[in-house]
């Protein structure tokens, strides 16, 4: 029965995002000015890099973190007790 109720609010969520990106497909491109979207294009263009390159650099951090906690050597005990 539960499997049933999250097989519908999938289908459900499914269709609202959808229905969202098909709206906001109208509105562009009812406003026009071709020159605006471009802007806005380019606008999250560059957001879109800038985030690529925040979540590589998060990764890499997350990378060395696991590399010092896993290594034989570390005991966080030790550490939490030289602060």
């Amino acid at each position: 029965m539960a499997s049933n109720f999250w097989v519908v609010f999938a289908l459900v969520a499914t269709c609202a995002i959808i229905t969202d990106g098909v709206v906001k497909i109208i509105k562009a491109s009812k406003s026009g000015n071709s020159k605006e979207g471009a802007q806005k294009i380019e606008e999250l263009e560059a957001d879109f890099e800038s985030l690529e390159a925040d979540l590589d650099d998060a990764k890499n951090r997350i990378e060395v973190l696991e590399k010092i906690v896993t290594e034989e050597k570390y005991n966080l005990g030790k550490k939490i007790d030289e602060l």
